[in-house]
């Protein structure tokens, strides 16, 4: 079961996505990178909600699976799994 928070994040990144990041005071290194794909205004081409571009990345860390989302410049912790 997912749990959805949409809160910001502090994330470290290198070359290959999410190495490290920082969520409600705690850190968690990113032991597997399980998913990455990318949502532009594109794929919601002619509906009428104008959707930005960004990129998903489900990752593996600190005993969990969580998703991280970065938005125009900006993460955010969208869901944890339990």
């Amino acid at each position: 079961m997912a749990k959805r928070y949409r809160e910001p994040v502090e994330v470290d990144v290198d070359r290959t996505g999410p190495t490290r990041f920082s969520w409600r005071g705690a850190s968690y290194r990113v032991r597997a990178v399980l998913g990455h794909w990318r949502e532009d205004a594109g794929y919601w081409s002619g509906g009428a909600i104008e959707v930005p571009q960004r990129d998903l990345w489900r990752v593996e860390a600190g005993g969990g699976v969580y998703e991280l989302v970065h938005e125009a410049g900006a993460w955010r912790l969208d869901r944890v799994w339990d």
